[in-house]
Parts: structure tokens; sequence; C-alpha cells
């Protein structure tokens, strides 16, 4: 009987969609019969209209057209904001693997609190990731939005090794 209902209702469910592109295709095929009036205002009303050239001279004009016809002023892209910061994620690793031991569990936004760049806090999470990556550090974020506590659980070991396996990203 299940199965039955559901073919049941997406036969009902095809059947409306069907009457409703009918109804539409009458309402085109009605609009389509409508025609716009193409003739101006009635002669009763074309003393009421404004003189659009009242108050226009041939100097008038003459700005105009010039205004009209100058070159646009070209677009000029300035590249003095854009500074040259050179940030890889290996030397991040490097300060993280300092760093991490001796704080034990930090927050990210303690760790990059220093940090002035968008591309440095960028490539210091990516530092982070491939130290999750490689099991030296767990990660904590208890809801979504919230702070990410980094708490580090490699050993002494995993210090060097950290940079041999890394995948390092040139930004």
């Amino acid at each position: 009987w299940e199965e039955r209902d559901l073919l049941l209702a997406r036969l009902l469910e095809c059947k409306t969609f069907k009457d409703a592109a009918r109804i539409i295709e009458e309402l085109a095929g009605s609009a389509s019969l409508c025609v716009p009036r193409r003739v101006g205002l009635d002669e009763q009303f074309l003393a009421l209209t404004p003189d659009l050239l009242a108050g226009v001279d041939a100097a008038h004009l003459r700005l105009a057209f010039l205004k009209a016809v100058r070159p646009k002023p070209k677009a000029e892209v300035s590249l003095l904001h854009v500074t040259d910061v050179k940030a890889n994620v290996a030397d991040a690793i490097e300060e993280l693997l300092d760093e991490l031991p001796r704080a034990g569990s930090i927050t990210f936004r303690a760790l990059t609190s220093g940090l002035a760049e968008r591309l440095e806090i960028v490539v210091r999470f990516l530092a982070v990731l491939e130290l999750f990556k490689q099991g030296l550090v767990e990660l904590d974020q208890p809801v979504s939005f919230g702070s990410l506590t980094i708490e580090w659980i490699g050993e002494e070991s995993g210090r060097e090794l950290a940079l041999v396996g890394a995948d390092l990203y040139e930004g």
C-alpha cells in the first residue's frame, strides 16, 4: 500500500504541474493579444506639458556635447597598498615547534595575537594543520566558530621529524 500511495502522490504532483503549465500557456496567449497604445497625448493635454527645451540655448548644447564626447579618464590601479610579505609554512612550523611544547595548550587567537598581516595568520594556521596531520598537536573547538585550542601532544623526537614530511607551502 505504501508504494501505491507514493506512486499516486507522484501522479497527482505531475497532474498539478501539467494543469499549472496549461493555465500559464493560456495566460501567455491572452497577453499576446494585448497591444500598447501608440498615440501621443490628447489635444486637450498638450498645452499642459512643459517645454523641455525652455532655457536651453546654443551655449548649453555646446557644453553638453563637449561633455559627452570628452574622453573618459583611464582607470589607474595603484599598487602602493600591496606589500611584499614573504611567509612560508616551514618557518611557521619551526616557530610552533619551539613555542607549543613550552605553552602546552594555547588558543589560536593567542598564538596569532602578535601577527599583523592576514597572510601570516593563514600560514600559521596551515602550520598548525600540518602539525595536526603529523600527530604532534591535538585540536579542540567545542562550538562552531568558537575558540580553537591547540594542545601539544608530541614528543621531543617528533620535533625533528615535523619538517621532513611536511607539505611546505610558499606564500
